[in-house]
This record gives structure tokens, sequence and C-alpha cells, in this order.
């Protein structure tokens, strides 16, 4: 593991030096490998579904998990927008020029090695790598062993792709079912220098409590909707739907709803009916189940700081905007938070007031996520703050350094 990541520090100074049309080359001959070999991708894929089935890997992990044509594809214009992307690396802004000439100005320069660290979606393999060269950063990939063989055939196709161009241990994905190396590589922060961790509660305290670089968690997504008094009912209904359902299992979904007591009447039957539709197991507070006039499940406690990854949707009535809140300050994990309302003064003080690394206005929270929202792919969603919040693509995979340049200036 020390040669492996001494390999990564050497391969990442000279990433440095790459320029841009030959970053874009490689990414673009990457978009073609993965469809020139898209059944060997699918084939090991089965593998992976297979073992799945096997152990009875939930469903939310199973969806994360399968690669067909359309997810390939999906990796194949990730790849393609990363590549048509504008430079990041070594960019210049903030230029300014002091009153003896001195110019200072800011530069956009790699974090150096990267060490990503993440459950099921072998898709992470792909966009992590684009990403990585595109910020000439070295990554270092470790996934879980139900996406074993996907994990090492992405992972053959890159290195196979990059190595007429750049070192080949600037993308390095090991082997999935070997657990130990994770705490070795943990230890080893003169040669790796950010560790993200992307899964579950677990493998995240486990990442906290043993590494020795800093650690970028992609934590929990907790997401709320809150239905204002002053929300569209037509359009709250199927933003609510949407956040919900179409797709469960994804961090961006929503796992709580609030409702202001005042539009409840207006949305239960119908938000009860729609929802049962779409298979959804409903967990609710007293008022909703009058409203509903149904026989639901009664939430509990417990129900408000669970992150199901299922179909299932808590919600609770609030008397005004600031219980919502309040609410969401409680239980939320800085993920992506929503208001539906048409009062711009309640959607101001919502995102004001609300911490979240994406806020939404009247829109689905499953907006959240590098591709939609411009990066092409994304390392994760940081919920730690620091040193980046949100979707990281290549920008938040570099940092900032300051070049002074002047004509033999001394400071009095």
């Amino acid at each position: 593991m020390k040669e492996l990541a001494k390999n990564a520090k050497t391969a990442s100074k000279k990433l440095r030096a790459l320029d841009h049309d030959t970053r874009k080359k490689v990414l673009n001959e990457l978009a073609q490998e993965l469809i020139n070999r898209k059944e060997e991708i699918i084939q090991a894929n089965e593998l992976d579904l297979k073992y799945a089935q096997e152990i009875n890997l939930n469903s939310a992990m199973t969806d994360r998990l399968k690669l067909d044509d359309a997810g390939i594809m999906g990796m194949v214009s990730g790849v393609r927008s990363i590549a048509e992307q504008e430079e990041v690396v070594g960019s210049f802004y903030k230029e300014f020029t002091q009153d003896n000439g001195l110019q200072i100005k800011r530069q956009r320069t790699p974090l150096g090695v990267i060490l990503m660290i993440f459950e099921s979606r072998p898709n992470v393999v792909v966009d992590c790598a684009a990403l990585a060269i595109k910020s000439s950063n070295a990554i270092v990939l470790k996934g879980g062993k139900e996406a074993k063989h996907s994990n090492e055939k992405l992972g053959e196709i890159i290195q196979d792709t990059i190595k007429k161009y750049i070192p080949v241990e600037s993308v390095q994905v090991l082997a999935s079912d070997k657990r130990e190396v994770v705490d070795e590589l943990l230890e080893m922060d003169e040669f790796i220098d950010v560790v993200i961790p992307r899964g579950g509660e677990r493998l995240i305290n486990h990442v906290y409590k043993h590494a020795k670089m800093p650690v970028i968690a992609h934590f929990q997504g907790l997401c709320h909707m809150y239905l204002d008094e002053s929300a569209d009912v037509k359009k709250a209904l199927k933003l609510v739907v949407n956040a919900k359902t179409q797709r469960t299992g994804v961090c961006n979904a929503i796992e709580s709803l609030l409702i202001h007591k005042d539009l409840l009447p207006k949305v239960a039957k119908d938000l009860t009916a729609l929802l049962l539709e779409k298979g959804t197991e409903l967990r609710v507070d007293k008022a909703f189940m009058t409203e509903s006039n149904q026989e639901l499940k009664a939430a509990t406690k417990e129900d408000w700081s669970t992150e199901y990854l299922e179909n299932i949707l808590s919600i609770k009535t609030v008397d005004s905007i600031d219980e919502a809140i309040e609410h969401i300050d409680m239980y939320g994990s800085n993920h992506t938070e929503c208001i539906v309302s048409e009062d711009k003064k309640a959607q101001e003080k919502f995102m004001n007031s609300v911490d979240a690394s994406c806020v939404v206005v009247n829109a689905s929270t499953r907006f959240n996520d590098g591709g939609q929202l411009g990066l092409g792919a994304e390392l994760g969603i940081s919920t730690t703050k620091i040193h980046a919040y949100g979707p990281m693509g290549a920008e938040q995979m570099t940092t900032t350094r300051f070049v002074v340049v002047g004509d033999g200036q001394i400071r009095e």
C-alpha cells in the first residue's frame, strides 16, 4: 500500500504539467472506450448483481449497483461533458495591481492525491476518474465488495486508455474485497492529501476516526420538503411525488415532508392517493392522518431522524415556517432542503435560515446532483463545509494559491 500511495503522489506531480488539449483527448478517448467495451462492463456487472441477489442486498443498494446500457451511456455523457468544460487548473481570478506595480492574483491548483472510499455505485469509478484527470489530481478508488467485478473492469478500461498519455498510477482502483487496505491508506498522510468517504454512517465514522489526512464527507441525505401555506397545490403535489418516488434509493430523495397546517386540508387526500399509488409507505402525524381520512402508519420520533433510502416518507404538520426551519435544524443532514411557496418573503427566509449544501425553491430535490448542476459529474456531495459544500466537480477538487508578480519591488 505504501508503494501504491507513493506512486500516486509521483503521478500527481506529473499531472500538474498536463495541458488542456491532452486532458481533453484523454477524456474523449475514455468515453469512446467505454462504448467500445460496453459488453464487458455489462458482463462484469451481471456477476455483481448475481452476488447481490445471493446476499440479499437491499433494493436501494441493488439499484445503485446496476449498470445497464442507459447507465453506461450516462457515464459516457458525463465524461464528455467534463472534457468540454472550461479549464480549471492554472486559471487565475481576482487579479489586481498594487500602487507599487505589484500584480496579485489567485490561481487554481490541484489538491494532489485523493483517496475515495465508496459503496455500491460502480459509476463512481468513471465519474471520479474523469474529474480527477480534469483537475490534475491523482486518485485512488476503493469500492465495496458488492461491486467488485464492475469496479475492477472499469479500472482496467481507464488504465488502458490513459497509459498512452499519463502515468497509469494517476487512477488506481483497489481490489474491492480487501477491506484491511483502507486502514493502511488512512495512515499515509505523507502521500495522500485528502480522503473522501461516500457511503453509510458506519463508513463515514470509521474514516473520521482513523484518517490522518483531512476528510471531506459525503454523509447521509436526510432531505426535507416544506409545503408553505402559500404553496401552489398542483405544483406541490407534483414535486412531492417526484422528490420521493422518481428514484427512492438516492441521497437527494426526500425522506420527510413538512406541511403548513393551513395548507394541509387542501393537499392531504390527493397527496395520500398519489403516493399510495406509487407504493410509498406513509408514516404520518395525527393531523395528516385525520385530513387524509385513511388508516396510515403513525410516525414516531425515530422517523424524523431516519434516512430510509426506500419508498417510505414521514409527514409532519407544522404551525409555521419557523417550526419547519426548527425541525430541519434538528433533524437535517446539511444535504438538500426544499421550500414550495409562492411567497417571496417566505422563500427568502427559508434560504437564509436553513443550513444545507443545496437549498431548492419550487423544484425537486433530485436536482442536487453534479450532472444536473453543470459539473458534468460529481465526486460526491460534500456535507462537511470545509473545503467544499455541495456537489464536488473539477473546481472543488482544486484549491487556491496566490501568485505575486513583480519587477524588483521590495517591502519598505
